[in-house]
């Protein structure tokens, strides 16, 4: 499956799907078919850009957070075969608790490192390569984008847990 796939190893498809992203805008600009923005508004989106990062990230420390708070509350320290705990208790104990840190902890790193390098950028860069901020802009676009969608199919997976245990209690 493709997600299984992309799940091996997400920053660096993130990143090649962002770098694919900016070239194509790279190759279309240079074909006229689209144009860059005028400077300042290229400054702009990269403040835009680097904050949404910084605030995404935020987020995704928070919902970390509270996982490993659960974790921290849960008292079942192994999986037993006929085990009458809530599924979303037995989740804290796989592998999966752990690979689903794992990613997130590696969405908050590409975010923080999109954040670090259009800071980086928006001080740095002279007068004269400020329109091509836009290929990054493209770039960390594309990260943002991603990692949201990464961190909610992970959203998606808890919250079917908790159905799922919520169902179990409910019969």
């Amino acid at each position: 499956m493709i997600l299984d796939t992309y799940f091996k190893r997400p920053l660096i498809w993130d990143f090649i799907i962002g770098l694919f992203l900016s070239f194509l805008g790279f190759i279309l600009v240079d074909k006229n078919i689209i144009f860059k923005p005028i400077a300042n508004d290229s400054i702009t989106i990269i403040t835009d850009v680097t904050n949404i990062s910084l605030t995404m990230s935020g987020f995704i420390l928070t919902l970390l957070t509270v996982l490993i708070t659960f974790k921290g509350g849960s008292k079942i320290t192994k999986i037993e075969v006929d085990s009458k705990e809530p599924l979303f208790d037995l989740f804290f104990v796989t592998r999966l608790y752990h690979e689903t840190v794992r990613h997130l902890k590696n969405c908050i790193k590409s975010l923080i490192f999109v954040a670090i390098i259009g800071f980086t950028i928006k001080i740095f860069s002279p007068e004269s390569l400020k329109t091509n901020t836009f290929y990054f802009n493209i770039f960390g676009f594309t990260i943002i984008i991603l990692t949201i969608t990464r961190c909610l199919l992970i959203l998606g997976k808890v919250m079917d847990l908790q159905k799922e245990n919520d169902e179990k209690n409910n019969t």
